[in-house]
């Protein structure tokens, strides 16, 4: 294992993820997810070699929860790593059982040094991806593609008026009803 891979990031790098195996009963998995809300007590930084960590960007789960979908898949597709990232060791994450623990570089951000995992914990994987944001421009038009949505109006024209001859029509029906109503009442 290389000494490198356990460095912490520092400041702001590379979108990061460490995976350590810990060796422990399952049915103990809460009191390794988050701190004890009573005490604040908490084994997983500790175990790690860390004074802190933030909870928010830890994951603490057993591996059969996401068996089917597979940890490299979780790692890529959940997470965001490349294929190209995790593909090395796709082998040992397929392999691996029992409790993980993923932490996320924003659970260790701002410290130096580095991870030193003790038992239960067993270091696993470090997998890092570069942000990389691109601009996308609109496609241009074809021309073709002009027209109006039904009921709408062309651009830059108002709402469409009803010709005079209707609006007198339509008048002339209701006042040819409300003389109808007058006569038979």
């Amino acid at each position: 294992m290389s000494r490198d891979a356990l460095e912490l990031p520092g400041g702001t790098g590379p979108r990061t993820i460490w995976v350590f195996l810990l060796d422990i009963d399952p049915a103990r998995i809460d009191t390794w997810k988050a701190p004890d809300p009573e005490t604040g007590d908490w084994s997983l930084p500790g175990t790690l070699g860390l004074k802190d960590m933030d909870p928010a960007h830890v994951e603490v789960f057993p591996n059969s929860q996401i068996s089917e979908y597979g940890l490299a898949r979780y790692l890529t597709d959940a997470n965001g790593m490349s294929v190209e990232s995790v593909a090395e060791d796709s082998r040992t994450l397929a392999s691996l059982s029992g409790v993980i623990a993923l932490v996320h570089g924003k659970a260790v951000a701002g410290q130096s040094g580095h991870f030193d995992p003790a038992h239960p914990a067993r270091f696993v994987g470090r997998y890092q991806e570069e942000s990389k944001l691109t601009v996308s421009t609109p496609a241009p038009s074809t021309g073709g593609a002009h027209g109006s949505i039904a009921g709408g109006s062309t651009p830059g024209e108002g709402p469409r008026r009803l010709p005079w001859g209707v609006f007198i029509a339509m008048a002339a029906v209701i006042i040819a009803v409300a003389a109808l109503i007058m006569v038979l009442a």
